[in-house]
C-alpha cells in the first residue's frame, strides 16, 4: 500500500490518515515474521494461490512420517529378535552336538554333563523366550504386552517337565520311540493336553493359530507387512513334532534334563538318542529358515524406508516453494514500508502541531 501524504495533507483528514498507519504497521508486523521464520504465512490463509497445495502436501508428509517410524519401529524388534533367535539357535546347536555324542557308549558322567546342560539350557530359553524391545515382548505376536512364559519355573519344575521326567523314568519297558512320541503330545500344550503348556493362554495354541498372531506395521497407505515371530508359531502336530520349533526345543531339552539315570546300554536309551538327533536337527534348520525370513523382512523394510524417505524429500522441497518467504522481496518490502511509515509519522505530527491560522 502506498499512501499519497499530499492527499492526506490537502484533505486534513486526520483520522484517515492514521487508519492508514495502522494498516501500514501490520503489514511491518507481517513482514518480520516472515524474516524470522522464513516462512509466508503461519496460517494457510496467508499462503494465497499456493494454499490448496499446501493443504494437500501437509497430510501426505505427515502420514509418511508416521509410516516411517512404524517402519523404525519394526525393525527394531526385528533386530531384537533375531539376536534372541541367534542365542536360541545357538541353544539347539549345543543340544545337538551333545546328543551326537550320546550315541555311542558313554559313561554316566558325559550324560550327567548333558543332562545338566540341558537344565541349565531351559532356564535360558525361558528368559529368551520373554526378550523385549522396550515397547513389547518380541515373540508375544499381536498380544506383545503379554509375556509367552507366564511363569519361568515351568519350564524347570512344571507340569511339563514332570510329565516328561515321568515318561522318561519308564524308558527302559516303555521304549525310546513311545517315550518320545507321548513327549511330544505332551508338549503341544493344546486341547487335552493344555494344563501341561508353559506359555500363557494367548500362545498355548496350535502352530497354525499362533502364526496367524503375528504383529504387523503400517507402511504405506493400506499397506502392512507381518514383523517377527511368534514363539508357538508353526505348522500341524505330528506324532514326533508339536508343529512348533520352539516347543520341540522345550521337549528335547527336557528329556534331557531327565535323563540324568538313565541306563546308557539298553536299546530305549538309544532309540531315544536316535529321536533327539533327528528332531534337534530339524529345529536347528527351522530356527535357521526362520532367521532368513527375519532377515529377508528387514531389507525389505530398509527398502520401503529409503522409498519413503525419496518421496518425503520430493514433497518437502515442493512445500517449502510454497511455503517459504523470499527473504529478497520482504527486505525491499519492509525497506518500502518503513519509508512510507516514516513519512507518515512526520505528516501526523505536522497536522497535529497546525492551528486554525495554518488553514486561513
Amino acid at each position: 500500500m502506498t499512501i499519497s501524504i499530499n492527499q492526506y495533507a490537502n484533505s486534513g483528514n486526520l483520522s484517515s490518515l492514521q487508519t492508514s498507519v495502522k494498516s501500514l504497521t501490520q503489514q511491518e508486523k507481517l513482514l518480520s515474521e516472515e524474516t524470522s521464520s522464513g516462512v509466508i504465512s503461519q496460517s494457510y490463509a496467508g499462503l494465497g494461490d499456493g494454499r490448496a497445495q499446501a493443504l494437500n502436501l501437509n497430510p501426505q508428509i505427515t502420514a509418511i512420517s508416521t509410516w516411517q517410524n512404524s517402519i523404525t519401529s519394526a525393525q527394531n524388534k526385528l533386530t531384537v529378535t533375531q539376536s534372541a533367535l541367534t542365542e536360541i539357535s545357538s541353544i539347539a546347536s549345543d543340544l545337538s552336538v551333545n546328543m551326537m555324542a550320546l550315541k555311542g557308549d558313554f559313561g554316566k558322567e558325559q550324560l550327567s554333563s548333558s543332562s545338566q546342560e540341558a537344565a541349565s539350557a531351559l532356564s535360558t530359553l525361558s528368559n529368551l523366550l520373554n526378550t523385549s524391545d522396550g515397547s513389547g515382548y518380541v515373540f508375544a505376536g499381536v498380544n506383545s504386552q503379554v509375556a509367552p512364559v507366564a511363569n519361568e519355573s515351568a519350564f524347570t519344575s512344571g507340569n511339563l517337565m514332570q510329565g516328561i521326567s515321568s515318561l522318561v523314568s519308564n524308558l527302559s519297558s516303555a521304549g525310546g520311540d513311545s517315550v518320545f512320541q507321548d513327549a511330544t503330545s505332551l508338549a503341544t500344550g493344546t486341547g487335552s493336553y493344555a494344563s501341561y503348556s508353559v506359555f500363557s493362554s494367548e500362545l498355548s495354541v496350535t502352530g497354525a493359530e499362533a502364526s496367524a498372531q503375528q504383529s504387523v506395521a503400517v507402511i504405506g497407505a493400506n499397506m502392512t507387512t507381518s514383523v517377527g515371530m511368534v514363539a508357538t508359531e508353526g505348522d500341524d502336530a505330528t506324532s514326533t513334532s508339536t508343529g512348533s520349533p520352539i516347543k520341540d526345543l522345550i521337549r528335547n531339552l527336557m528329556i534331557v534334563a531327565s535323563l540324568g539315570d538313565a541306563d546308557t546300554s539298553t536299546s530305549g536309551f538309544s532309540d531315544l538318542v536316535s529321536n533327539l538327533v533327528q528332531s534337534t536337527s530339524q529345529i536347528t534348520t527351522d530356527i535357521t529358515t526362520e532367521q532368513g525370513k527375519l532377515g529377508i523382512a528387514q531389507n525389505q523394510l530398509s527398502d520401503r524406508s529409503t522409498y519413503l524417505t525419496t518421496i518425503s524429500t520430493q514433497l518437502s522441497t515442493k512445500l517449502s516453494s510454497i511455503t517459504s518467504a523470499d527473504l529478497a522481496t520482504v527486505s525491499v518490502q519492509t525497506t518500502q514500508i518503513s519509508k512510507q511509515l516514516q513519512a507518515s509519522y512526520s505528516l501526523i505530527a505536522s497536522m497535529k502541531g497546525m492551528s486554525l491560522a495554518s488553514y486561513l
